[in-house]
């Protein structure tokens, strides 16, 4: 079993198989390779029907009865592999070479992995992509940034404040005590407190007695 997303002749393309048979996906546009323009890619499987969407433009293989689950037991790799042993012949159209660019961000089954040097088990010829202060996701919740003098700056959406557009507008100014947590309520341009174990009332200021069963 395997799942490969690789670039093919300025494709993206996505091959899996779940033990039955090879599906192959590839989008109906090119990625374009000046190195000037981030692209957004998702490509994954569902049962045995795999989507591949490239900056909005969906591809999808319609489902056919046949194995749904993948198996697998091996790392996964980002941008090559230590040895191409490791690649199934079909997994690949052409003979494989390394990724040469930037990646700037991946999720997986909705959890971000950590481009950092640390975390990753293994690497080799990385380096810093973006250079500027501007790398990665300095700016939440779709905020824009820009290089300043000292340092970066962002440009929030209406919805979001901070040095880096983590709070919500309708929390900047919360009366929720030390030990609740503001979540905001853009429909009716409010917001609730959730309280810590222990303290209660809408703003989680009245502390409580709460008795723990012990066996």
């Amino acid at each position: 079993d395997f799942l490969c997303i690789s670039l093919v002749n300025g494709f993206i393309q996505l091959r899996y198989n779940l033990g039955d048979k090879t599906v192959i996906l590839q989008t109906l546009q090119k990625v374009h390779a000046n190195g000037n323009t981030w692209h957004s890619l998702n490509a994954g499987r569902v049962g045995n029907e795999g989507y591949l969407d490239l900056d909005g433009i969906n591809v999808t293989q319609k489902a056919s009865p046949g194995m749904n689950a993948l198996d697998t037991h091996t790392d996964f790799f980002v941008g090559g592999v230590s040895s191409l042993n490791l690649v199934n012949p079909m997994a690949i159209e052409n003979e494989p070479t390394g990724f040469t660019g930037c990646i700037r961000e991946i999720v997986i089954n909705n959890r971000e992995l950590k481009l950092t040097v640390t975390d990753p088990k293994g690497g080799a010829n990385i380096g810093d992509c973006d250079g500027t202060d501007c790398g990665y996701t300095v700016c939440k919740n779709n905020g824009t940034c820009q290089v300043e003098n000292s340092g970066f700056s962002c440009s929030c959406p209406r919805e979001w404040t901070g040095t880096t557009c983590e709070r919500s507008i309708h929390c900047s100014q919360n009366m929720c005590g030390s030990h609740a947590l503001c979540i905001p309520q853009p429909s009716s341009f409010s917001y609730t407190c959730v309280c810590a174990l222990g303290w209660t009332g809408k703003y989680c200021d009245n502390k409580i007695k709460f008795y723990i069963a012990k066996f």
